[in-house]
C-alpha cells in the first residue's frame, strides 16, 4: 500500500474533523475521536495540526472559504445585481431544508468559543465581516439607496435564518428568510 503524502493526510484529517465538528460541535469531539475516525496514528495528525485549536481553526476557515466559494459561484448565474443578492438566500433556503443541517459553522463556533481571542472565534468573526462587505458591494451594484444599511439588514436575516433553522423547521425558516430578503432588496433597490 502506498504511503499518503503530508497533504493527503492533512486533507483526510480535515475532512474527518469537519464532519465530526459540524455534527457534534468542536468542544464535544476530542482529538482521540479524530485519530480513531481517521485511522491514522497520533503523530500523523499532530504533524499536520499541532493542537486541537489549530484543527478547529482550520475547520472554521475551510467552512468559511467553502461558503464564499459556493455563494460567489451561485451569484455568477443571475444577470441582475438584485438577482445576485437574492441567490444567496435561495441557496440558504436549500441548505436549511436539508436533513443534515445543523446551523452555521461560524455562528456555532462563535457560541462554542465566545472568548474573543480564540483563533477559531476570530476566523468566524472575520468571515461575518467579509459577508457583510460582500453584501455591501452587491448592494452598491444594485443601486441600493443605503448599501451599508441593506448589507446590515441582509446579514441579520442571513444569520437569523441560520440560527433559527438549526433549532426549528429549517425548510420553513429558510423560505421565510428568502421572503424577508426579497422585501428588503425590493424596498432598498430600484427595479431592475
Amino acid at each position: 500500500m502506498a504511503r499518503k503524502s503530508g497533504e493527503d493526510n492533512r486533507r483526510n484529517v480535515l475532512e474527518v474533523a469537519t464532519r465530526l465538528f459540524y455534527q457534534r460541535g468542536i468542544r464535544a469531539v476530542g482529538m482521540d475521536t479524530v485519530v480513531k475516525e481517521c485511522g491514522v496514528g497520533n503523530a500523523t495528525i499532530y504533524r499536520q495540526f499541532p493542537t486541537k485549536d489549530a484543527l478547529a481553526t482550520a475547520y472554521v476557515q475551510g467552512r468559511a472559504d467553502a461558503w464564499f466559494e459556493r455563494m460567489q459561484l451561485a451569484a455568477e448565474e443571475p444577470s441582475t445585481p438584485r438577482g445576485k443578492l437574492m441567490v444567496v438566500f435561495e441557496v440558504l433556503a436549500g441548505d436549511t431544508a436539508a436533513p443534515s443541517y445543523r446551523g452555521c459553522p461560524m455562528l456555532n463556533t462563535s457560541t462554542e468559543f465566545p472568548e474573543g481571542r480564540h483563533p477559531a472565534h476570530l476566523v468566524a468573526i472575520e468571515h461575518k465581516k467579509q459577508v457583510r462587505g460582500w453584501f455591501r458591494s452587491l448592494a452598491v451594484n444594485a443601486d441600493a439607496q443605503d448599501p451599508g444599511q441593506l448589507a446590515d439588514e441582509l446579514l441579520i436575516v442571513l444569520n437569523g435564518a441560520y440560527a433559527t433553522a438549526a433549532v426549528l423547521d429549517g425548510a420553513t425558516y429558510g423560505k421565510r428568510a428568502l421572503r424577508l430578503a426579497r422585501l428588503l432588496i425590493d424596498n432598498a433597490c430600484p427595479p431592475s
